[in-house]
């Protein structure tokens, strides 16, 4: 039997990381819906809009990568850059690749 222990504790929100992580600008949820309660990350938000069907998975993709870029601090300037490369690891890895067919989501073509 094994005794693995949930990691993140208790300000932990699953599988998105901790609560207390650097919360990054709220991310744009393409629709003309209410908005998310300001105590929810962006990742949560996107989620969120997804699982209600509100944007698509390939625009929560988006989004996704919008968030990760902004929290990295990558300038405007590197963006598109940093974007190919980030849709080139998407498309190459199996585990990712995986992902994103089990969400629905388009798997990017470099």
């Amino acid at each position: 039997m094994s005794h693995i222990k949930p990691t993140g504790g208790p300000g932990a929100t699953g599988p998105l990381g901790p609560s207390d992580a650097p919360k990054a600008p709220a991310a744009p949820v393409a629709t003309g819906t209410s908005a998310t309660p300001a105590a929810a990350s962006p990742t949560d938000a996107v989620v969120a809009a997804l699982r209600e069907r509100r944007i698509t998975p390939d625009e929560a993709v988006r989004q996704l990568t919008d968030i990760a870029l902004h929290r990295a601090g990558v300038p405007a300037s590197a963006r598109p850059q940093v974007e190919s490369r980030m849709r080139a690891l998407l498309g190459s890895d199996p585990t990712l690749g995986g992902l994103l067919r089990r969400m629905d989501a388009s798997i990017p073509e470099e």
